[in-house]
């Protein structure tokens, strides 16, 4: 019987390669049992492509096709074609097969388009031989246009549907099929249900679900694999997945004037003109630059008010100022949009972020984001989502121009011309103050004095219209001002990239809020000494109740004081003025006048005395302790009066009417311009006795506690402000006592920058400060200064170990050393800080692998005081040692466990034990230490996930995991390891360079090389080659950047030079081998010097030794290690390095590290042939003392937990 007697033929690309789903067929055709079938190709010439896009009356998504010449780029495969089975079928059948495929045709494939593949694994299903000519039928189902739509929430994709898909791909070509089958696939969507069930537990219900999801999950990026939810957690994310309407955009500025141009130019940036001269949107970022007050954020809301919705159907408003700032506004974002019961308020920020990015991404609206007054553009890449189709638009506004140009287009904004000035105004002075001639010439004159620019014209108006003065009599009192020279900001000339006349005009408004309100005139003068955002109603309290203290503190001074003042006074307020401030008020202002006189009626005068307190008795009551000053009584919110409260409201509205603070969701941030304005205000005196209030007010609100968690969030928040206040102390003359706090401040800002944050660079700045403040004082060699002085420099030495600067570091700490020595003998908290330092000396010396000199650091230490975290650096020091001493190590760490009362302590404890035990053999203990060690650390960091302890136990289970050969996972934890660590030192990556560029850090080579052995684990060799030359490019940058020999990197090049030839072996590229065997030369030759030096310890023939010691050490543990009982193939590696190992020794000059690879070679062969419980222990113990003498040789050996 011929083929075309009585049959047609099925191509099954779906569901139908599966032949668990062909039993209604054949239940009622007693004749076939099973649908013979034939892998092939459908060729892309024939016009089609396999997508995700066939949506099913019954909710869900299932494959479809579309034409491939109407395919976007972005719906491109990686691979052309669309494999599948062709069945052969009774042509009885076919309406069956129509009526299960409804919403699908029926369409002819002629013969000529597919391809055939006969070459399948042998445990697949046995191919049918087809004799197929041009009459015989090959049919497929295509779906209809009108059932053709993308994934969505409400029609997502199901894993139980594509477990049928792949198992049929399993079923008829293996595991090679199924990844063809995903790179021809398109379509793949976010919208992925896994809604097998009891999908938790998949080995109850899915056939072959570990296979399938190994592979989704090898091609995440297309398969989406990460986004699969189950059932719950799928209901949760869509929940009000499609986000409409506008998000926290300012109010519109009903007096906003002109712009026309530059509203049509935004608008044009957004637009593109194909060549054809279709228009279309593509994606785009627009900067809007321009100097601070030019208008930027006006312009940019008022675009958004014009173009929604007719253009978008999201506005979504951002404050860009800092990473803080957005996270905040993410998170309130996302808490807007999502429902009660499904918020989450413990969600750490990359999970915030995640799901705003997210949710911009599916949207299937048009959305405009705007991130205001951007300062660092790297944080576009973190914040911004990315391959959102068309449908998104970002707009930015930045007082910084990208000098270095960029794909993003810019739009730099000026200021005013003459007639949208005078049209501003005459709009927002109101029209009775621009009234006729002189008010249109004086509105002339007044926008040519101002610049034009909007912000100060805008002020100007704003006073106008409040006090209701014409422009010719603004102009007037704006001139008088300047000749007299009454103005407060004409006393310290021109502000710095501002013009005088701007200052001027800024200061007339000054003037009339210190005639409505004394109070808040004196808040502004204590403002602009803070950090510009992140002001709020109970900072305002904090700082009137500060400054009531202090002029408390000065009334008893004057009241005790009578017969003699204190040497130099200074009369700041007197209640004089305040009558003479009220009688010049309006009516309207008279109750807040009584109000602000009465709170102030209590003292006749406001007196500083900067010699209140003697400098021969400056003691350490001066520094406060954990936080607190003990010489004053901390209020706290529930002390405050109802005066503070009611003050510090009216402030607030006083501010805010006069836009001097721009106030959002009860925060607000003060122009910096207008700050700088203030301080250019005060007399060098005024300045003083602020800067005095701020400093007591931070050195009270700090209270940072490495023992108590719950201290570091609190500090987070003000964080902004002791920094402002510490950097402005160092340009005013305050006394001793002052510049003690603030050191003090200055120091704990960096421990808690380097501890909690990671960020070293900003720790540096701080300590640095702080050490500089305690230099520049009188009192610089009393006792409490210096203490202060080694303090900050032990805190200076921890940070540069952080860094990597051990030089740096270890002066440091001797300079602190010194100091607490010395002042022993007069402080018994000086021996404490000798002690720490010794401890800090220990741990520098570990790093820099001198253990016996860490040894006697931290032994001395202990002597001192029995200190947790000591005893785990001794430990660490036990175990390096060879042979290495693991039962003191162990006990020193339970016994570090027993003492550690804080949790960051306790976590590197777990890890420390973690290495120990796999030292010991016991893998499983080891990763139950790990776990433990990662929980606590998340627990003490919270959102702050990006933190190098938490990188460091990625790290340590990436390396666990590869020596189980467990590679999958062994990647990725030392992906997530990589990540985590180009936050931390994200300082150290290359000027200009992407964000997602390596950092040049040692810490990063680590993570790289360990990927890069992983993937040639796994016979990856292209990605293993890539991550070995991002390697070297950092380890070449450091070298460059390196003034001394430094062996460790010598070594770690050599190293990676290896791996990446082993790479090019594999990939058979001859060329590359030369290549890099000449780049080992030209090493060793550049490094000669020190090889000379060294003589036989860094000879040649003994680096070629080391290299060959190493590579026979790790074949040696994986031997031991296996659990196999088949080792014929391993033994025989292993005999082979062996003998390539002999010929080596045979070469080498006469030295430890021959002697060691002898002593190696020779226990390996002894024990090689024993049963292998017998010789398992002996072959690690070899293998532990070849890597000690490798170690002291300077090779890295980085197969255990570091």
């Amino acid at each position: 019987m011929n083929d075309n007697d009585e049959f047609d033929y099925m191509f099954g690309f779906g569901s139908i390669m599966n032949t668990s789903t062909h039993a209604p067929w054949l239940a009622n055709d007693e004749e076939m049992a099973a649908l013979p079938g034939a892998v092939a190709t459908l060729q892309s010439s024939f016009g089609y492509q396999r997508r995700w896009n066939f949506r099913s009356s019954t909710g869900f998504t299932a494959l479809g096709l579309s034409s491939a010449e109407k395919n976007s780029a972005e719906d491109m495969t990686t691979q052309s074609g669309i494999n599948g089975v062709v069945f052969r079928i009774k042509r009885s059948m076919i309406p069956d097969f129509d009526r299960r495929e409804v919403g699908y045709k029926r369409v002819l494939i002629p013969l000529e388009f597919l391809d055939f593949t006969s070459d399948t694994p042998k445990k697949c299903k046995e191919q049918a031989k087809f004799n197929l000519t041009s009459k015989d039928r090959i049919w497929f189902y295509v779906p209809l246009p009108s059932h053709c739509f993308h994934a969505d929430e409400n029609h997502p994709l199901l894993q139980s549907y594509v477990d049928t898909v792949l198992q049929g791909c399993l079923e008829w070509g293996g595991e090679s099929m199924v990844e063809d089958f995903i790179l021809m696939t398109g379509g793949w969507s976010t919208f992925f249900l896994n809604d097998t069930p009891s999908s938790r537990r998949p080995w109850l219900f899915r056939k072959e679900y570990n296979t399938i999801d190994r592979l989704l999950q090898k091609y995440s990026e297309q398969t989406h694999y990460a986004d699969r939810r189950h059932p719950e957690e799928f209901a949760s994310d869509m929940m009000k997945l499609r986000m409409k309407g506008t998000w926290s955009i300012p109010r519109r500025n009903p007096n906003f004037t002109g712009r026309d141009h530059e509203l049509e130019q935004l608008h044009s940036h957004f637009s593109a003109q194909d060549h054809d001269g279709r228009q279309r949107v593509v994606v785009k970022i627009v900067e809007v630059v321009g100097m601070g007050g030019v208008g930027k954020t006006q312009l940019v809301a008022e675009y958004c008010y014009r173009n929604f919705p007719s253009e978008y159907g999201l506005v979504v408003w951002l404050n860009a100022e800092s990473s803080e700032a957005l996270v905040s506004d993410y998170r309130q974002l996302l808490a807007d949009v999502v429902s009660e019961t499904d918020s989450n308020p413990n969600k750490d920020t990359n999970e915030i972020i995640g799901e705003v990015k997210t949710r911009l991404f599916r949207s299937q609206i048009p959305w405009l984001l705007v991130f205001d007054n951007l300062e660092d553009r790297q944080l576009l890449e973190n914040f911004m989502p990315h391959g959102a189709g068309t449908k998104g638009h970002i707009v930015v506004t930045t007082r910084h121009v990208n000098i270095g140009g960029g794909s993003n287009r810019s739009l730099n904004l000026g200021c005013f011309s003459q007639n949208e000035s005078i049209a501003l105004l005459r709009r927002a002075a109101g029209l009775h103050n621009m009234e006729g001639v002189s008010n249109e010439e004086a509105a002339k004159e007044v926008s040519e004095s101002l610049g034009h620019l909007p912000l100060a014209l805008g002020m100007a108006a704003a006073y106008m219209h409040r006090c209701d003065v014409t422009c010719h009599e603004y102009r007037h009192r704006y001139m008088a001002s300047e000749r007299e020279g009454q103005s407060l900001l004409l006393r310290h000339g021109k502000l710095q990239d501002y013009s005088l006349t701007v200052a001027s005009s800024l200061a007339l408004s000054l003037e009339a809020i210190e005639k409505e309100s004394i109070i808040a005139c004196n808040l502004l003068k204590l403002l602009c000494f803070l950090g510009p955002d992140q002001i709020t109603k109970p900072l305002l309290r904090h700082l009137l109740s500060w400054q009531t203290r202090a002029e408390n503190e000065q009334d008893r001074e004057q009241n005790s004081s009578k017969s003699h003042l204190p040497k130099r006074i200074i009369i700041f307020m007197s209640c004089g003025i305040l009558l003479t401030g009220t009688a010049v008020l309006g009516a309207t202002r008279q109750n807040t006048a009584l109000l602000t006189l009465a709170s102030l009626s209590l003292a006749s005068a406001f007196i500083i005395a900067d010699s209140s307190i003697h400098q021969s008795n400056v003691d350490d009551k001066v520094v406060p302790k954990n936080g607190l000053d003990e010489a004053s009584l901390a209020r706290r919110e529930s002390e405050f009066s109802s005066f503070e409260y009611e003050q510090a409201d009216l402030v607030w509205d006083i501010l805010k009417s006069f836009s001097l603070l721009s106030v959002k969701e009860g925060k607000a941030n003060m122009h910096r311009l207008l700050a700088q304005a203030l301080r250019a205000s005060q007399t060098e005196s005024e300045a003083r006795d602020s800067l005095k209030i701020c400093v007591m007010l931070m050195s009270d609100l700090w209270k940072f506690n490495p023992e108590q968690i719950k201290t570091w969030n609190e500090s987070l928040h003000i964080l902004e402000h002791a920094k402002a206040v510490n950097f402005y102390v160092l340009f005013y003359n305050l006394s001793d006592t002052y510049l003690l706090k603030t050191a003090w401040l200055s120091t704990q800002v960096g421990m808690f920058s380097a501890m909690a944050l990671n960020a070293f660079i900003e720790a540096q700045t701080s300590l640095e400060l702080s050490i500089k403040l305690l230099d520049t004082s009188s009192k610089a060699k009393n006792p409490t200064f210096k203490r202060s002085r080694a303090q900050a420099l032990h805190e200076l030495g921890r940070v540069f170990r952080y860094q990597g600067k051990y030089s740096e570091s270890e002066e440091s700490l001797l300079n602190a050393l010194q100091i607490f020595e010395h002042l022993k003998s007069t402080s018994q908290s000086s021996s404490q800080g000798i002690a720490e330092t010794l401890h800090e000396l220990g741990v520098l010396e570990v790093k820099k692998h001198n253990l016996d000199s860490a040894a006697s650091f931290l032994q001395k230490s202990l002597q001192m005081r029995r200190n947790s975290s000591t005893l785990h650096q001794l430990a660490a020091v036990h175990v390096a040692r060879k042979p290495a001493e693991l039962v003191k190590a162990k006990a020193l760490l339970q016994e570090a466990l027993g003492l550690s009362r804080h949790i960051g302590q306790r976590a590197a404890t777990l890890k420390q034990l973690a290495r120990v035990t796999i030292r010991q053999g016991h893998l499983d203990r080891a990763d139950d230490y790990l776990e433990q060690a990662l929980e606590l650390y998340l627990e003490l960091y919270g959102d702050n996930k990006l933190h190098m302890n938490v990188a460091a136990v990625k790290f340590q289970q990436g390396v666990l995991a590869l020596q189980r050969e467990q590679f999958e996972q062994s990647w990725l934890h030392f992906s997530e390891c990589l990540r985590i660590r180009r936050s931390v030192y994200s300082y150290a990556r290359p000027v200009g360079c992407a964000a997602d560029e390596n950092p040049n850090h040692l810490e990063i080579t680590c993570v790289l090389h360990e990927l890069g052995r992983v993937a040639f684990s796994q016979a990856r060799f292209v990605p293993a080659k890539e991550t070995l030359e991002s390697e070297r490019i950092i380890l070449e940058r450091l070298v460059e950047s390196n003034t001394k020999t430094d062996e460790r990197l010598f070594q770690a090049r050599l190293t990676n030079l290896t791996w990446l030839q082993k790479c090019a072996r594999e990939m058979a590229d001859d060329d590359a081998i030369a290549q890099l065997t000449m780049d080992r030369a030209r090493i060793k030759k550049t490094h000669g010097g020190t090889l000379e030096e060294a003589g036989a310890y860094y000879s040649s023939d003994s680096l070629a030794l080391q290299h060959k010691s190493l590579e026979c050490r790790a074949l040696a543990r994986r031997f031991a290690l296996q659990n196999n009982d088949d080792t014929s193939l391993e033994k025989k590696e292993m005999l082979d390095s062996l003998s390539e190992l002999s010929e080596q020794i045979n070469e080498a000059t006469p030295g430890a590290m021959k002697e060691a690879a002898s002593q190696f070679h020779s226990n390996i062969l002894h024990w090689i042939d024993r049963p292998r419980k017998k010789g398992r222990t002996p072959i690690l113990k070899a293998c532990d003392d070849l890597r000690d003498v490798l170690r002291d040789h300077g090779v890295v050996v980085n197969d255990s937990i570091r």
